[in-house]
């Protein structure tokens, strides 16, 4: 028994004839006859008696049959409306895992735009910092990670995704706010708030101060790019951020300026290399990209 005999049965059944059941399934009446003839055969019983002209009668054992086809066709029709799903991206789930620099003040336009395009598929944001998102695609547990560089990692792709100078965040109405670049000089004796000392940015940033033998203040260290924007707003003092970060706090009022010698922030793409990449997420990669690029007028 075989998907094309139940067609022509099923076909058959629906019609009443096999002339019209021959032509819905674009095939020729003797080859829809032969159909039914070894399903018959398979089966062990008739489906239908055959008369003069074109006529059947169906058998009360077709019509038992025919239920059980029925709900089998049902199943396949749902097989269907979900491949063309997944196709078409209209289901699914895509797992994200990102570190707060981008979890925070990038990520939410992307889903945003993914969202309104793919309202069918569900999005996990998973926000951690470097080293653990990192872990997590070792593991093979989200579909996206990103993350600051790190050394080779197996069942991890990475790959760079953002390279962008960083730049000096001010307070409202601080007194470096009419410079259009802040250089080191600048900040001597001021309050700086600066990232942690597992952050790789923090030691390129204080080897361009200790290079140029200007001391600042270090008032505050902590982890996280938006709780520096976050305290260099309450004025507490000034800091070198990415300016990914930075534009988004810039709409409240921060300061934002070009810092000089350049100091760069990088981040990479992480993918899992023991399983394929699924469609929806090559999907939403391309969108960060459109967004990556928009971002830095590439």
């Amino acid at each position: 028994m075989n998907l094309r005999q139940l067609e022509a049965f099923r076909a058959v059944m629906l019609s009443g004839s096999v002339t019209q059941a021959a032509q819905s399934l674009h095939v020729s009446q003797p080859a829809v006859s032969k159909l039914l003839a070894d399903l018959e055969h398979q089966l062990g019983f008739r489906l239908f008696i055959r008369t003069r002209g074109s006529n059947l009668t169906i058998t009360p054992e077709a019509d038992a049959f025919y239920h059980e086809v029925e709900r089998s066709f049902s199943g396949i029709a749902a097989l269907k409306r979900v491949a063309e799903d997944i196709r078409n991206l209209a289901t699914g789930t895509l797992r994200i895992a990102a570190l707060p620099a981008l979890a925070v003040s990038f990520l939410p336009k992307v889903i945003a735009e993914f969202r309104k395009q793919h309202p069918g598929v569900t999005v996990q944001l998973q926000t951690r910092s470097s080293s653990t998102v990192r872990q997590w695609m070792a593991n093979q547990q989200f579909d996206i990670g990103l993350a600051t560089p790190a050394r080779e990692l197996p069942g991890i792709q990475m790959e760079r995704f953002m390279r962008c100078a960083g730049a000096c965040v001010l307070p409202p109405g601080h007194r470096l706010a009419s410079k259009k670049v802040i250089v080191p000089a600048d900040l001597a004796g001021e309050a700086f708030i600066s990232l942690a000392l597992e952050d790789g940015a923090r030691h390129r940033i204080d080897r361009i101060f200790e290079d140029a033998r200007i001391d600042r203040e270090m008032i505050i260290e902590t982890q996280y790019a938006m709780t520096i924007s976050a305290l260099v707003m309450e004025g507490l003092g000034c800091s070198i951020l990415n300016p990914v970060t930075g534009a988004d706090y810039a709409d409240r009022g921060l300061v934002v300026r070009p810092f000089e010698p350049e100091v760069f922030f990088e981040y990479m793409m992480f993918t899992p290399r023991l399983r394929p990449v699924s469609q929806v997420a090559l999907a939403f990669i391309e969108m960060l990209e459109r967004h990556r690029d928009r971002m830095f007028g590439i």
